[in-house]
């Protein structure tokens, strides 16, 4: 039986699209951006402080860098920061055209690997990809065209890896070789009817279940490894974009929504869209995981 659940407001940020949040259990800390505002958020639980720090370009998706600092996917490419607020620099990145593509979604794997995804912005073909950066800074493109890549999360066994291509509807998983970074054996996991929500950012617990944010679906899924619907973790607002597990026991969801595509109008009605939301997940739910760290 599906379980349902509701998430309150944590800050009342009024992103225009918040993604990627991420938990750094190290400094206690939450991360996370605004990609059309061109921001980068520090958000501290105990306190309720969230500080920015202004981008010269739309960044897509991040990691924490082992050395400090963080790895990310910009609108221009791969680019190295060493703090927060701190210097950018670009690196070696993907041939493709930024008036057209830009990443969008990406997390590290266990052995630090950085893999991100690609949005092809006219929507009109398969024209992004998904890469993966490796701790030498080689890159190569991995899993299949898509449209708009989401949903990359990889299970606590480095077993599985999952994809979402949301205006495609479609949330699949592979069979991971995390000693080779090779996917196969693609699957559907979960198909979604667009009337109730397309598949956005996603995270994974400790027995591996997928907690995926629903675009314009007012939710958070969670899905069995074998795409079972265990539980529907309900917004008073309709998009939601990311998630991540927090807290010293990881049992906190803190998720990223958006006011884009909202009407004037829509906006009144839920004035807390692109706010940080947040549900301590009752003791039967598995705790989430710790994110690897970039290792090049």
């Amino acid at each position: 039986m599906t379980e349902f659940l509701k998430a309150e407001l944590a800050l009342d940020a009024r992103a225009t699209l918040g993604e990627c949040i991420r938990w750094d259990a190290r400094e206690k800390l939450i991360y996370w951006i605004d990609i059309p505002g061109r921001q980068m958020h520090r958000y501290d639980p105990s306190s309720g402080r969230n500080d920015t720090a202004v981008l010269d370009q739309e960044m897509g998706c991040f990691a924490q860098d082992e050395r400090g600092g963080f790895i990310a996917g910009m609108r221009s490419g791969y680019a190295r920061i060493d703090r927060f607020g701190g210097d950018v620099t670009l690196l070696s990145s993907p041939d493709y055209d930024p008036a057209k593509v830009r990443f969008n979604d990406g997390r590290c794997d266990a052995a630090g690997r950085f893999w991100a995804g690609t949005m092809w912005d006219p929507r009109d073909k398969a024209g992004a990809y998904v890469y993966c950066l490796e701790t030498d800074g080689r890159f190569s493109a991995k899993a299949n065209p898509i449209i708009l890549s989401n949903g990359i999360t990889f299970s606590p066994d480095n077993q599985t890896f999952t994809l979402a291509d949301t205006p495609n509807h479609v949330l699949w998983a592979f069979d991971y070789d995390i000693d080779d970074a090779v996917t196969s054996n693609r699957r559907v996991l979960r198909s979604f009817d667009p009337p109730r929500g397309r598949p956005d950012g996603a995270c994974v617990d400790a027995e591996g279940n997928v907690y995926l944010a629903i675009f314009a679906g007012a939710r958070v899924e969670k899905i069995s490894p074998n795409g079972e619907l265990l539980a529907v973790i309900e917004l008073p607002v309709p998009n939601i974009t990311c998630c991540t597990f927090a807290g010293e026991d990881l049992q906190t969801l803190y998720m990223t929504t958006a006011r884009t595509r909202m009407t004037d109008v829509e906006l009144t009605a839920r004035p807390e869209a692109g706010g940080l939301f947040a549900i301590r997940m009752p003791r039967h739910h598995a705790p989430g995981i710790l994110e690897p760290r970039y290792l090049g």
